[in-house]
């Protein structure tokens, strides 16, 4: 392998900028390659982008041969190149790639991993991933072709257009004057898709994007390895929180391409049998790794499986699939410039491997946007035409409004008014809401009196501070877009809860309902019924207090916090239990309330009146 050119193969090279690009790129790449250090014999494997290949095929014949074609056989040919059609097998079953050990040196390049047939794969000394030029390259190359000095600024932006664009900036004599945004031929009328700098909301995310911004602009000016980027991460929330427009204006937001998938996707691939869905993951992984920079997204995550939860009669399916998943995620974390995005409406439901550490090692929690954020949305899906602060009128009541929601909400608003053939207008917005139900007199009464119990059980565990409570006179009808009251506070002791603590939260999930009991004798639905409902959150606090803290009748382990879930099978011995603690604490909450019943009224009567209220510990 040629260390340095001679004169006369140099001036060859250095006319050609795209095979002066791609050498640059294949001796940065296989530089730490026996091969290239100490000239050791062996069969090497390139894979490169395809609009590159052939361009990195004469590269290649000069960094081997010094580009004489004096070979004439597969045996003795230094380059070849690999396409897809090559895995295409013959009438005798044997695929047309051959593969010999070599004398001397031999390099394959191919568009993917995918594309290498299993042979070669086993056969090759060293499997390298060639990324397109870099800046540095480009630099390089307009000196020894005679062009004009080109800034670093202008080579990063120059680098990350297509093969046909580098190289034809590359071979410019003077790019004096040229106009950035006319470096990619894009369609006009395509929808341009926001940076994540441009979007409302994402706050739980915003700092680890900023930190992974400052990581990749160090990165590409080679201050740091890829090694030192957070490249894994896994977004987790309820459906609509905008988990995949996130990926999409991540990648716009780094200037990386995005490679979209789920794991349904997969699944469903060609017969859906097991190897058509581990052939389709693997070619998401290729896609993504094949770029120089870009943000794979795989939605479904929890459909990958769990080796925790695996069933006998698909534990092989299963263990094969979370198994190449864990291969493929590795490796792609290690190319760089692959950042890979896996998104869940259930976290508890991946394998623990998954999201280990060197993995999709950050977890970000997207909940419901707060009142700020629902109204910067519904004013970006407007273009800003009516501000958050006038749109605050209509989103302040709209508390369970997802992204989705409101995005869907916009373009009804926007098509009244086209409607109307009139500018768009807060009236517009109105007039799309969802029908609302005012509540009957006894209702508000009862839901601020099951919202006063939570208060005051939270106020007398002493782990809240502040407590704000707010209910609502109207109830929207056929969408949950709004709840009837709403009790927000914050505990102290999370780090280490104690059981102490940890029976305090119970009493105060079970406050609203005990609440009803003691002032109306009875009591309703409000507290159940759905999944995250008040008695829902209590009875799997009560199964996570005796099967997972070995907090109840024996010191047990059994099961997971996280795994206390649907599909958590508990013994009969279990249930017993719980059903003891719940049916206690309830009692005590009883008590408690009942002793203090005149505050309890008092304040629920200020609620009905007011409708909002805050608590502070004295």
């Amino acid at each position: 392998m040629r260390h340095h050119l001679d004169k006369q193969l140099f001036a060859e090279t250095s006319t050609a900028p795209a095979k002066f690009l791609m050498l640059s790129a294949l001796r940065a790449a296989l530089r730490k390659t026996p091969q290239f250090r100490s000239n050791a014999k062996g069969l090497m494997i390139c894979i490169v982008k395809p609009e590159w290949i052939w361009h990195a095929k004469a590269a290649a014949s000069v960094l081997l041969g010094g580009g004489r074609g004096f070979y004439n056989d597969d045996f003795r040919r230094p380059v070849h190149i690999i396409d897809q059609r090559s895995r295409r097998s013959t009438a005798k079953g044997i695929e047309d790639v051959t593969v010999f050990r070599p004398e001397h040196q031999a390099i394959y390049l191919a568009p993917s991993r995918d594309a290498v047939p299993l042979a070669l794969e086993l056969a090759a000394d060293v499997i390298v991933d060639i990324p397109p030029p870099t800046a540095r390259h480009i630099v390089a190359a307009r000196k020894v072709i005679g062009g004009e000095d080109v800034d670093m600024a202008l080579a990063e932006a120059i680098a990350q257009q297509p093969a046909e664009v580098i190289i034809g900036l590359t071979a410019r004599h003077s790019l004096s004057g040229l106009d950035l945004s006319s470096l990619a031929k894009t369609d006009a009328t395509a929808p341009r898709t926001p940076t994540l700098s441009e979007l409302p909301g994402y706050g739980p995310v915003r700092p680890w994007v900023e930190a992974i911004k400052r990581d990749v602009a160090d990165w590409r000016e080679d201050k740091i390895p890829w090694s030192d980027v957070d490249r894994g991460v896994a977004l987790i929330g309820p459906p609509g929180t905008g988990k995949t427009l996130f990926a999409t204006a991540l990648a716009n937001e780094l200037g990386f391409e995005l490679v979209a998938t789920s794991v349904g996707e997969w699944q469903g691939s060609r017969h859906g049998h097991l190897g058509d869905m581990l052939k389709a993951m693997s070619t998401s992984f290729s896609n993504a790794t094949s770029h120089r920079g870009a943000v794979l997204f795989v939605d479904e995550l929890d459909a990958i499986g769990d080796r925790a939860r695996m069933r006998s009669d698909h534990t092989f399916y299963e263990g094969n699939v979370i198994g190449r998943f864990l291969e493929l995620t590795t490796h792609a974390l290690d190319q760089p410039g692959t950042i890979v995005v896996g998104a869940t409406n259930y976290g508890h439901l991946i394998d623990n491997a998954i999201l280990r550490s060197g993995r999709l090692e950050a977890h970000v929690y997207l909940d419901l946007p707060e009142e700020e954020e629902r109204a910067e949305i519904l004013s970006y899906h407007f273009q800003h035409v009516l501000s958050a602060t006038e749109l605050r009128e209509v989103t302040d009541n709209l508390m369970l409004a997802t992204p989705a929601d409101l995005e869907r909400l916009a373009r009804r608003a926007k098509r009244a008014a086209r409607v109307r053939k009139g500018v768009l207008s807060l009236q517009d917005v109105k007039a799309v809401l969802p029908a609302k139900v005012p509540l009957p007199e006894e209702v508000v009464h009862r839901i601020c009196v099951h919202e006063i119990g939570h208060a005051l059980m939270a106020m007398s565990s002493g782990t809240a501070q502040v407590i704000n409570i707010r209910v609502e006179s109207h109830m929207v009808e056929g969408e949950a877009v709004q709840d009837g009251g709403r009790v927000h506070y914050k505990m102290s002791n999370r780090a280490l809860p104690t059981e102490k603590d940890l029976l305090a939260k119970m009493r105060t999930l079970l406050g609203g309902t005990a609440a009803e009991e003691v002032v109306f004798g009875n009591r309703s639905i409000g507290a159940a019924g759905v999944e995250g409902s008040d008695l829902d959150q209590a009875t799997r606090l009560a199964y996570r207090l005796v099967a997972s803290y070995g907090l109840g009748k024996s010191l047990r382990y059994q099961v997971g916090a996280d795994r206390v879930d649907d599909s958590f099978m508990p013994t009969p011995e279990l249930r017993v239990e719980v059903d003891g603690i719940l049916a206690r604490e309830y009692r005590a909450t009883k008590e408690l309330l009942a002793k203090d019943k005149a505050r309890l009224t008092r304040l629920a009567a200020e609620l009905v009146v007011d409708r909002q209220m805050r608590i502070e510990k004295s």
